[in-house]
């Protein structure tokens, strides 16, 4: 048994209490062209489910997704989508597949990102499971819990702009090294044509002058 001296650690005994029993994927992975991906994941009955997906880069930014449970039957189901959400209750017990296609791409990989979260987020510790006024300590707690998650959150939003705005960078830089390489290659063969035309100019003129000289 051991005493709780601050409210710091408080809150650190019931966010690692939280981190503990929370239940959740979350992934970014690279979906090659014309192939398609599924993720499994086992569900209790009755219990609720969330499903986010959001395509960072890679061609037009789109994917098919695909939700079964373990019938096989369709629960949810999206075409050439970019992002969506789909929250759910699983009706069965088993396990679940979520599916990602790019079939309908020849020449063009994607960047997904997935974030499938099973189960209620569980109450803090000692704070969320009575009926009591809330002290300034149990508080503050609920408000240092609440910001870490929004925290998270736009962390994990900011990672897929900024994976977005590097793909397209570099994409951009690839087209403008191979434009420069045009160029160049360009402006290499204008001036090789420009020497051999005036060295024919050069040429023609030698037998006449031979022919004047003989004259």
């Amino acid at each position: 048994m051991f005493k709780l001296k601050s409210c710091a650690d408080f809150c650190l005994l019931s966010f690692l209490a939280f981190i503990s029993v929370t239940q959740a994927v979350e992934f970014t992975f690279d979906l090659a062209d014309g192939a398609e991906d599924c993720f499994f994941e086992e569900i209790k009955r009755n219990t609720t489910a969330y499903l986010e997906f959001q395509v960072s880069a890679g061609g037009q930014l789109d994917v098919d997704v695909t939700l079964k449970n373990p019938k096989g039957d369709i629960i949810y189901e999206q075409q050439k989508a970019t992002f969506d959400s789909h929250q759910f209750v699983a009706d069965l017990d088993g396990v679940y597949q979520a599916c990602f296609s790019n079939k309908f791409s020849t020449f063009s990989h994607k960047f997904v990102y997935v974030d499938f979260q099973v189960g209620e987020e569980p109450a803090l510790p000692g704070v969320d499971d009575h009926a009591t006024v809330l002290t300034q300590m149990e508080t503050s707690s609920q408000s240092i819990h609440k910001s870490l998650n929004d925290i998270l959150d736009a962390q994990t939003h900011h990672r897929l702009r900024e994976a977005q705005g590097r793909k397209r960078a570099e994409e951009l830089n690839e087209r403008v090294m191979w434009w420069s390489c045009a160029e160049t290659a360009a402006v290499l063969t204008i001036g090789i044509v420009q020497i051999l035309v005036l060295r024919n100019f050069f040429t023609d003129r030698k037998p006449n002058q031979q022919r004047y000289s003989r004259l």
